[in-house]
């Protein structure tokens, strides 16, 4: 059984550790060090939360989510506006409905805090994160952009909450 729960700063690092394993399993390579410099630097900031799925008492997926920025994330705050950062479960947890319970439990917080919206990115090749997202209610908006961690086509997806 999954069990959702705020994360705390003391699930910081574990968070790192679940995303660089399924990121990896899903690219076929890890990230460069910049990027999990990227991660670990969103992580506390301001307005920003972490929700954790556990089995048997081990993390097995994250969410983080963040006010929305203008200009991509560089701008002033959009009110109104979530933008869910980051969804990585662990692979041997991929198909059991891990990715579910977590963005469902985003998505009733981020309403919780007054968000009318939602947006996140994600690659443009990742079918199964996609097939979630719709699943949910998020619809392409039809930009991209090169991913400035990986170099990896992007697409922008959002819903009203």
């Amino acid at each position: 059984m999954t069990t959702v729960r705020p994360g705390t700063e003391a699930d910081f690092e574990v968070a790192v550790a679940v995303w660089q394993e399924s990121d990896t399993a899903r690219r076929g390579r890890p990230a460069a060090p910049e990027v999990e410099e990227i991660v670990r630097s969103r992580l506390g900031l301001p307005g920003t939360w972490l929700t954790v799925a556990e089995r048997d008492g081990q993390v097995v997926g994250v969410t983080f989510a963040q006010p929305a920025r203008a200009d991509d994330g560089a701008g002033e705050e959009i009110p109104g506006l979530c933008h869910l950062s980051m969804v990585f479960v662990l692979p041997a947890h991929w198909g059991h409905g891990v990715g579910a319970a977590l963005l469902d439990a985003t998505l009733a917080e981020a309403t919780r805090r007054g968000y009318l919206s939602i947006q996140l990115w994600t690659h443009e090749d990742n079918e199964r994160s996609q097939r979630l997202y719709t699943r949910r209610g998020f619809a392409r908006e039809g930009r991209t952009k090169i991913a400035d961690a990986d170099g990896g086509l992007i697409g922008i997806w959002s819903r009203a909450l």
